[in-house]
């Protein structure tokens, strides 16, 4: 049970606490933000400080009375937490059907009922209008909290229908300083560049073979888009990496090809280590042709799942890829 919060949350909490004192919470909230600024951790704070009996002064909850400890036991039999399986990439309209039905129970106690689901974007079209009319008929004494990295990603009748809160990254400054409280050994300015200043990101990197991976990825990519790679190897190269995450990685690649061909000299990178052959690659590429791949990619990121055969999934995604390149020229 989380009841604290990392430092860059505070001016997001003391929002949504206020309204909750207020019993002015919106019934369905949306929270977004980057990977690894901490929604779930959030998201987790506000959820036991809705439960706790005697909150401390600072809103959070006291970790003391009943409430707490059914709560961070997991057997608080007034919340429901939903994500997508191991087994699958999508949260599948049984699983939303699921979470109703436990919504319209009656509560066991006088606080109200709260449903929180991650990864809320990975809801399969069934799934999402399976929602849709809870959210737009919401079961009295109840909240929905959703969470996604890709807010885009969500049908708009599901956002419209939400409060949305966005959790912000933290200054350069604050996000070192935390990192360093973390481990004070490591150089986190380079790291917590490629996390896109997330903290929780690069600390993601440091503990994890990501770096590795994300860097073979990168590379790979760049080699099929430039014809010196092909994708039978580069699947095999590959195939040891979470799927999910090959997807993921190649989105920032086309994020950052049509960032600099929208503009000179942009800002921000998703991979400022590669700025140099990204740079040399984009004037090859139309901004359709990776609009396309982009929405591509984001269509097999909904659908994927562990009982498909990675191979030839992986090979599908790379020979998109190629495609792309193809029709730019």
């Amino acid at each position: 049970m989380q009841t604290s919060l990392y430092p860059w949350q505070e001016a997001q909490w003391q929002q949504l606490l206020q309204r909750m004192q207020a019993d002015t919470l919106a019934h369905a909230i949306l929270l977004t933000g980057v990977r690894g600024i901490g929604k779930l951790h959030f998201a987790q704070a506000l959820v036991a400080s809705n439960f706790c009996l005697q909150l401390d002064p600072a809103g959070f909850a006291c970790k003391q009375c009943k409430n707490c400890y059914l709560f961070a036991a997991d057997t608080y039999p007034d919340f429901i937490f939903l994500q997508p399986s191991e087994e699958s990439n999508t949260i599948a309209v049984d699983e939303i059907r699921g979470l109703i039905g436990k919504l319209a129970l009656t509560r066991h106690f006088d606080r109200k009922k709260i449903a929180l689901i991650q990864h809320a974007d990975r809801m399969n079209a069934n799934a999402a209008n399976a929602l849709l009319k809870t959210l737009e008929e919401p079961p009295a004494e109840t909240i929905l909290i959703l969470l996604t990295d890709k807010p885009q990603a969500l049908p708009a009748t599901i956002r419209s229908r939400c409060q949305q809160t966005s959790l912000n990254l933290p200054d350069e400054t604050e996000a070192l300083a935390w990192l360093q409280s973390q481990n004070g050994t490591t150089r986190w300015e380079s790291l917590l560049k490629l996390a896109q200043g997330a903290p929780l990101a690069a600390l993601d990197l440091l503990q994890s073979d990501l770096v590795e991976q994300r860097h073979l990825v990168v590379a790979s990519s760049l080699k099929l888009f430039e014809g010196q790679a092909t994708v039978a190897l580069l699947s095999s190269e590959l195939e040891s990496i979470p799927v999910p995450q090959i997807l993921a990685w190649l989105q920032c690649v086309v994020a950052d090809l049509m960032r600099i061909k929208a503009m000179d000299n942009p800002p921000s990178l998703e991979n400022p280590d590669f700025y140099r052959h990204l740079l040399a690659l984009a004037p090859r590429m139309t901004v359709s042709s990776l609009q396309q791949l982009w929405e591509f990619l984001l269509q097999r990121s909904r659908i994927f799942d562990a009982s498909l055969n990675r191979r030839l999934f992986i090979e599908d995604v790379l020979i998109q890829c190629r495609t792309c390149n193809k029709s730019a020229r």
